[in-house]
């Protein structure tokens, strides 16, 4: 049976090479984003291509080179947020959800340091958008 990975964000610089690598590696490709056959917004849809499937990475999300208007801020939060949301809610209800769920974050939540690593382990939290982002976002799931 050949495995089925699902990835969100799939069009952007990571999301390109992972689904190249998981192609070659036998996977059957089901993607979810802003143009395709699943879009967001399309429950049904993002709940038909999550059941069932083995593998599901999320790397959605507005990219931050961008000016840091008003606009684009609220658009990086929702964009990662709302996503992360509906991932959640299809899982929440497939007959039979992905093994495996990866969700892209940030390592922008942890204080700009010059003085030593910062680790999920003992990295000290920044203040700021970023930081603000990463909260909301890694708080949805």
């Amino acid at each position: 049976m050949t495995p089925v990975a699902v990835l969100a964000g799939a069009s952007g610089f990571i999301g390109t090479a992972l689904r190249d690598a998981l192609a070659d590696e036998g996977y059957e490709i089901r993607t979810i984003g802003r143009s395709g056959p699943v879009r967001w917004g399309d429950t049904a849809a993002i709940r038909a291509a999550v059941d069932g499937a083995d593998l599901l990475v999320n790397l959605a999300g507005k990219s931050v080179n961008c000016r840091y208007t008003d606009r684009n801020r609220a658009e990086i939060l929702r964009s990662r947020v709302e996503t992360t949301r509906e991932l959640r809610d299809a899982v929440a209800a497939a007959a039979h959800p992905p093994r495996v769920w990866m969700n892209a974050s940030t390592a922008t939540i942890y204080r700009h340091a010059m003085d030593r690593p910062q680790t999920e382990s003992d990295g000290e939290l920044g203040t700021g958008f970023s930081v603000d982002v990463a909260r909301g976002w890694e708080r949805e799931p």
